[in-house]
């Protein structure tokens, strides 16, 4: 998670693997800061496990 504050701002980016946990992101903010304008460009990602195995050389 990357958090910039700009003014009465917040703007929160990065990933997560769903929906629920992005949401979760903006409640926190608004607990703890519940004054300020929330940007939330957090984005929901694929986090499923590789199928096959990965060679590395």
């Amino acid at each position: 998670m990357r958090v910039t504050v700009r003014g009465e701002h917040v703007v929160v980016s990065g990933d997560v693997a769903t929906e629920q946990r992005r949401a979760e992101v903006s409640e926190v903010i608004r607990d703890v800061a519940p004054e300020m304008v929330i940007h939330n460009d957090v984005r929901v990602v694929c986090v499923d496990e590789p199928t096959r195995r990965e060679e590395l050389t």
